[in-house]
């Protein structure tokens, strides 16, 4: 087998074969990315919200879906000091419980994905570091390509509090539960 002239392709006994293709990288815009926490607690639902999130996905891209003969991988940066309910009491306790000043980042990183059949949906498996502790996590996330260069990923994953060695928040009467719904939106664009 040889290269042909442009590098497109290889020849063998006169056809053409497309050299594998490479992986699209995406920056994550902080402006159209955020995660939301909702938390249960005795006197009801508590959501807190963070946008700023930072980072890059690598994926192969073919015919608007993420091909996985190569892993796509990703690495994402939460601001965990921006995470608020719009309660000050409340959103002090949380940064108090989770060392945001000590742990000012959570970090996911991105593995393995599988597609789910042909739904636009794919099984992820990675790494979650938060609050100093990292734990292996698995989920599945919707993957969509609005317009050409724009990726969108939307999740969403429970997780508990005590297995990052965080203590519930509480707030005179008012009790967190320790198990969270964590939803997760994501828009990135083609790196340049």
């Amino acid at each position: 087998m040889t290269a042909n002239g442009n590098g497109a392709g290889l020849h063998r006994a006169g056809l053409e074969e497309p050299l594998p293709h490479t992986p699209t990288s995406f920056r994550i815009d902080p402006d159209r990315a955020a995660l939301v926490l909702v938390a249960r607690s005795n006197a009801g639902p508590i959501t807190f919200g963070a946008t700023g999130i930072e980072g890059s996905i690598s994926a192969q891209v073919t015919e608007g879906e993420v091909a996985t003969t190569v892993p796509p991988a990703a690495r994402l940066e939460v601001p965990v000091q921006r995470l608020t309910c719009g309660n000050g009491l409340y959103d002090a306790e949380l940064l108090r419980r989770v060392d945001a000043r000590l742990f000012p980042r959570a970090v996911v990183e991105l593995r393995d994905a599988s597609p789910v059949g042909a739904t636009g949906r794919y099984h992820v498996e990675g790494m979650l570091t938060f609050h100093g502790v990292t734990r292996s996590m698995a989920g599945t996330v919707a993957v969509s390509f609005p317009h050409p260069g724009r990726i969108v990923i939307e999740g969403e994953q429970v997780l508990d509090m005590r297995h990052f060695e965080i203590t519930p928040p509480a707030v005179a009467m008012l009790r967190i539960y320790p198990e969270v719904r964590v939803q997760l939106h994501l828009e990135a664009d083609v790196a340049h």
